[in-house]
């Protein structure tokens, strides 16, 4: 169980993910990404498989981006608000019925990124269609606490938004990530975009609920972390 708790500290911050795109008829700019998690590697604890999410949702609209994941069935959700234009990224954590956000800038974000293990990408001439739209193929190499290894990673470029991946490990991707990998404390998570539904967004989905009660960010982090305690 404490594993579990210890992956969710810091499993979070690569799941902010866009593009952008030339003048496309299939081109989206406001909508859903669904994607489905699996996870390539075997987890010994099968408790803990129990409680690790299957899915994912982000939101973007107007260069705004919303992702949440939900661990714990329910218990936790660690949610990411960007705008990646005014290159901020607003952190939430809901455990049981305490609800807290910090907020970090450029700095903050990177001293964040890197605590994850370096991405090295390769841009490969490489296509095929995931969710209806062409995608193509970037070869990453990770270096793994344990063994680096090498993975095919996936992007659009027919999602309209600007500096889409400035707070992740796949800033050098110009696009949409469609298939890609997530490694913390020897968990894989692969993320595959199942669909991408063009619909309405309310801006308020893009603002920190009021009910969020602000703290630093060493206070966020203290928070996380204590979580692997339970």
């Amino acid at each position: 169980m404490k594993q579990f708790f210890k992956l969710i500290t810091i499993i979070g911050l690569p799941l902010l993910l866009a593009g952008t795109c030339e003048d496309d008829g299939n081109a989206v700019t406001e909508g859903i990404i669904t994607y489905d998690i699996s996870y390539p590697r075997p987890i010994e604890d099968k408790w803990m498989e129990k409680l690790m999410p299957s899915e994912m949702e982000m939101q973007f609209k107007n260069n705004n981006i919303n992702t949440e994941l939900t661990f714990g069935l329910g218990m936790i959700k660690i949610g990411y608000i960007t705008n990646t234009q005014d290159k901020h990224l607003h952190e939430m954590l809901k455990f049981m019925r305490k609800k807290n956000v910090s907020h970090r800038g450029t700095k903050q974000v990177d001293e964040l990124i890197a605590q994850i293990p370096n991405h090295k990408f390769e841009l490969l001439p490489d296509t095929k269609s995931i969710a209806g739209y062409l995608c193509h193929k970037a070869q990453v190499k990770v270096d793994s606490p344990n063994k680096q290894y090498f993975y095919d990673l996936w992007y659009t470029d027919q999602i309209k938004i600007k500096d889409p991946n400035w707070c992740t490990p796949f800033k050098e991707i110009p696009g949409v990530l469609m298939e890609y990998r997530v490694e913390r404390f020897n968990v894989v998570m692969h993320f595959t975009a199942i669909e991408v539904e063009k619909t309405e967004i309310l801006d308020t989905e893009f603002m920190v609920p009021k009910k969020y009660k602000e703290i630093s960010i060493e206070a966020m982090e203290k928070n996380l972390m204590g979580l692997k305690d339970i």
